[in-house]
């Protein structure tokens, strides 16, 4: 049987905003992101084996939070978003956190398991800025995250870096609060992405950051930004109580 968990939103992509419980990143941080297609007709078996399995597993490796998103309302209904810390790229020369917690045959069939309930899987390694965010200091029942994935042309960081910068006062000034985050490895060109969390979907209706933040002034900001960035995609997440969790495990047999 499925356990039932009660864990608080407290959404902290991972940050005091963005797609992580608990308290702020630290500068730098590094966090692992996996975007998992699941099949329709094992979508329960998948969330009885993250649930029972995966996170008890991850808890035990000392993995401080892992942090649930799926598709709000519009999107694939069966997309599951996983958002955990990484406390070291190195840690990944030995297996990760659950090489360490499980043992090898008993890790070879969990894998097996959550591999016949999927589609596919694709795994991310993004880090957190936080010289470039706005942060909130209370960001309890903010379960939707609006998250703008980012292209920047090439030869162009440097300038959209320097733009969040200088940008910084405005933004806080206007109470725009966001998190940056910079996807480094993984599938597909690299991006940035820009977090915002909010507590409705009515909050979406609000304007973009830019016309929030500069008013009159947001077209003629928005023109300088034109050759820098050649796409925006916009999707939005809500945070799953579920299969998250953010405190040790109890201690407890393992199940086979």
């Amino acid at each position: 049987m499925r356990s039932a968990t009660r864990l608080a939103v407290a959404v902290g992509l991972f940050v005091a905003v963005g797609l992580a419980p608990g308290a702020h990143a630290q500068e730098g941080q590094w966090m692992r992101v996996d975007i998992v297609q699941v099949l329709p007709d094992k979508l329960e078996e998948y969330i009885e084996l993250q649930i029972e399995q995966v996170n008890p597993a991850l808890q035990r490796a000392g993995v401080p939070y892992r942090s649930s998103w799926r598709t709000a309302e519009f999107g694939n209904t069966y997309e599951r978003l996983f958002v955990t810390p990484i406390s070291n790229l190195a840690d990944f020369d030995t297996g990760g956190p659950l090489a360490r917690a499980l043992e090898p045959d008993r890790l070879d069939r969990i894998r097996d398991r959550v591999r016949r309930c999927t589609q596919s899987r694709q795994s991310y390694a993004i880090r957190y800025h936080p010289e470039m965010s706005v942060e909130v200091d209370n960001p309890s029942g903010l379960f939707l995250a609006q998250v703008a994935t980012i292209q920047i042309a090439p030869g162009r960081q440097g300038e959209w870096e320097a733009f969040l910068r200088e940008n910084l006062p405005q933004f806080r000034e206007s109470d725009v609060v966001f998190g940056v985050y910079e996807r480094r490895f993984g599938p597909g060109p690299a991006s940035w992405q820009i977090v915002e969390n909010h507590s409705s979907y009515a909050a979406l209706d609000q304007p973009n950051i830019l016309e929030r933040a500069f008013g009159d002034q947001a077209e003629e900001v928005a023109a300088r930004l034109s050759g820098i960035v050649t796409s925006v995609e916009r999707t939005v997440l809500r945070y799953d109580a579920e299969l998250s969790f953010s405190a040790p495990a109890p201690t407890t047999q393992q199940q086979e």
